[in-house]
């Protein structure tokens, strides 16, 4: 059959609803789902396609090496700004997917990628890093046994010695604060005496 861009469009659509790139290439699988692609597009009636497995599987290959192409020759190009097409949008979608689905299959079988190895040896660094101050801190520990007991000892001393004159000062505040409280109820109450007097010899003059 003679492929249109409407063909590949309704391939691409379809490749993106059945998702075979998430199965592993040349297995089981991913045949089926070929083979599902494939009686899929034979039942169309418009328009009409007359495909075997084989055959979409390589007209994808050959619309995802045409795509290439063209993205490297607008990235080497300077000022050149294509249009990017709906086809254009269906490859490169199936193409991320496609990508991300090997990254998450390497991943749980455990295959190292570049970003792993960095992520291994950026964490070697750090643990190396991490023993060389324990040895060092154990070694000090080891030879200066003596003095960090002592810097132990003198600041628990420090500490108790200032809650003591913390303590005290304390103490000394409550008691003016009482000896300032019997000084106001003193005054109060020759205030009350005095006003009483008053009183009392106003009402004899009345």
């Amino acid at each position: 059959m003679e492929w249109s861009k409407n063909h590949d469009l309704i391939l691409c659509t379809e490749i993106l609803v059945l998702e075979p790139f998430k199965f592993p290439k040349r297995s089981k699988e991913r045949g089926d789902i070929w083979g599902e692609v494939c009686a899929n597009l034979n039942t169309l009636s418009e328009p009409r396609f007359k495909v075997t497995k084989r055959s979409v599987r390589d007209r994808f290959t050959l619309l995802q090496t045409k795509h290439k192409e063209k993205v490297r020759f607008e990235e080497g190009a300077s000022g050149i700004n294509c249009e990017e097409t709906e086809l254009d949008k269906a490859i490169a979608e199936i193409i991320e997917k496609e990508m991300e689905s090997e990254k998450e299959r390497n991943e749980k079988a455990g295959t190292p990628t570049k970003k792993n190895e960095q992520e291994k040896a950026s964490a070697e660094e750090v643990r190396r890093k991490a023993m060389e101050t324990l040895g060092k801190r154990n070694a000090d520990s080891e030879e200066k046994p003596s003095k960090i007991r002592k810097r132990t000892s003198d600041a628990v001393e420090y500490l108790r010695e200032k809650f003591e004159a913390e303590k005290d000062l304390r103490m000394e505040e409550l008691e003016l604060k009482r000896n300032e409280q019997k000084m106001m109820m003193q005054q109060m109450k020759l205030m009350q005496d005095q006003n009483k007097a008053l009183f009392s010899l106003l009402e004899k003059k009345m």
